[in-house]
């Protein structure tokens, strides 16, 4: 990463939480609900990343200029307002840089981060592994815990079978893992995805959330963010596929 996008991107920190609140809340030309929109369908540029084999220590440093946001031990912040990635899928967080880059995710705090002016695709494959692999002990945001025999029921019921009886997700079909994720992440993209304004959102689960009331949701969110998180990230290697593309040289 050129020395002086760095400086620029750090000067631009002061933002903060002021532009959080616009990521998802408005749809994307690109994105769902647009005749040309199909979910997780690769770009040439994801597929760039996933041949490419990241570097966990290359990663460490190209995700400083993401630290400010989502922490050195990408934590985020407790209150939602930037997700945990620590542990998150690499094919996960590659899917949300390139999306953003492609426009298809609207997201304008992170999009001068994950420009091609300030990040390329080896740093991409890189900071996708250092994350992967990162753990924190830090406690994560919840929710008040009235309502989480609903929740359990609604996940259980409706959510599963792409993300796990754990929440853990899927590396190889780029489902995330929303076990110990911030209470109020996952309850603003679950509105924004029932709302139709996130513009990587599945069309699945746009409509199994049209029938979710607010009090739903909010039970869905709190309870995904007590379930137990940090068990070992599954990690797809070269030879095995992500999405049906077969990946050429993944992680070491």
């Amino acid at each position: 990463m050129k020395l002086l996008s760095l400086t620029v991107l750090l000067a631009l920190l002061p933002m903060g939480s002021a532009l959080a609140d616009a990521v998802d809340a408005a749809k994307s030309p690109q994105g769902y609900g647009s005749k040309a929109y199909v979910w997780n369908r690769m770009n040439p540029e994801q597929i760039d990343v996933l041949r490419k084999s990241g570097d966990a220590a290359r990663g460490r440093e190209a995700f400083r200029a993401c630290s400010g946001c989502h922490k050195p031990d990408g934590f985020g912040l407790i209150d939602g307002t930037y997700p945990k990635l620590a542990g998150q899928h690499a094919a996960v967080i590659v899917k949300q840089v390139t999306d953003v880059r492609a426009g298809i995710r609207a997201n304008p705090k992170m999009a001068p981060f994950a420009s091609r002016h300030a990040v390329n695709t080896q740093e991409i494959a890189d900071i996708a592994v250092f994350l992967a692999a990162q753990r924190t002990a830090r406690e994560n945001g919840k929710g008040p815990g009235e309502r989480l025999s609903r929740g359990e029921e609604l996940y259980k019921k409706g959510c599963t079978t792409c993300h796990g009886e754990r929440g853990q997700g899927s590396e190889a079909r780029i489902y995330p893992a929303v076990a110990a994720q911030h209470y109020g992440y996952l309850l603003r993209e679950l509105e924004h995805i029932k709302g139709g304004t996130r513009g990587n959102a599945h069309p699945r689960m746009v409509r199994a959330l049209r029938g979710y009331s607010a009090g739903d949701l909010a039970a869905v969110a709190d309870y995904l963010s007590r379930m137990p998180g940090g068990e070992p990230t599954p990690v797809v290697q070269a030879g095995e596929t992500v999405n049906d593309f077969p990946v050429v040289a993944r992680l070491p």
